[in-house]
């Protein structure tokens, strides 16, 4: 087998190796602790969603850390080369949420407005108290989900991967174990590909985490005091008025137009890339 072809395999099964903690964990823990609930408070007890939001962030935490050892001790790369607050352009995290959030949702809704004659599907919902869902998923998930997906997986696919490719597995590394329905799947799709685009291009997780901080931030906003009743459910799918579509819309406009404008001209490292002739990842 030749080499190219043995660390397509091996570096992304890494990370699916290491990624698989944040599942193991909470379920090893969370059994101990429903035996010893179970011994303690009788046949009724049952783990709350606030104490499995924790174990799910302890989970991460430590797949997390597992990650960023396999990428120093098989690629090289220590963390702190991916982290810099050096000139960093606070408009490009604001641009980046914009469209993931505006096109996200209108694709959302496209797909909804497809599917919900064919199939029927739970709606998806985020259950558990503000202050521990907003720790869940404004500080610890931003962190911990960005160190597996975007440091860990792309880092590891660099060399053996093109661009194309690492973005594309990336949302779907992204959105498989958020356990939401397809139409969910397609929306947190959009987003990790995105993510996986503007890391490799910037090759600076902050950008992304701080997105995600602010993705997750406005999710648990209660935007009906703005849009009114501006979503509905048939069928489990989400659908939504057109005064919002309309402004989510206009979100994508402005969003694209940095892109063309700004972040294609400022942002050309060519770091993910593959040269085809040797097979390695061109550095400069």
């Amino acid at each position: 087998m030749k080499a190219l072809t043995k660390e397509r395999i091996k570096k992304p099964l890494l990370c699916g190796v290491a990624f698989s903690f944040s599942f193991i964990v909470p379920l090893f823990v969370g059994i101990i602790i429903q035996v010893i609930g179970l011994c303690v408070a009788g046949d009724d007890y049952e783990i709350s969603d606030n104490l499995m939001n924790v174990l799910t962030e302890f989970g991460f935490l430590v797949a997390a850390a597992v990650v960023c050892t396999f990428v120093k001790q098989r690629h090289g790369t220590r963390l702190r080369e991916a982290v810099s607050i050096k000139k960093f352009d606070f408009a490009l995290p604001v641009m980046l949420m914009l469209f993931t959030w505006g096109f996200g949702e209108v694709v959302s809704h496209i797909t909804g407005l497809v599917l919900k004659n064919h199939m029927v599907v739970e709606p998806n919902i985020t259950e558990g108290e503000f202050i521990v869902l907003f720790i869940s998923a404004v500080i610890c998930a931003p962190i911990f989900e960005e160190l597996i997906c975007r440091f860990g997986w792309c880092e590891l696919a660099r060399g053996a991967y093109s661009l194309p490719i690492i973005c594309i597995a990336n949302g779907i590394f992204f959105s498989l174990p958020h356990f939401y329905n397809i139409q969910g799947f397609i929306n947190i799709f959009i987003t990790g590909v995105c993510f996986a685009y503007v890391y490799c291009k910037t090759r600076n997780i902050l950008y992304t985490m701080l997105t995600h901080a602010l993705h997750n931030a406005l999710c648990l906003c209660d935007l009906e005091i703005i849009f009114g009743e501006f979503a509905a459910h048939e069928n489990g799918f989400v659908q939504y008025s057109w005064q919002y579509l309309a402004v989510n819309a206009v979100l994508v406009i402005i969003s694209v137009i940095y892109f063309v404008k700004v972040f294609r001209k400022k942002y050309t490292e060519n770091y993910f890339e593959v040269n085809r002739e040797t097979g390695l990842a061109i550095t400069e």
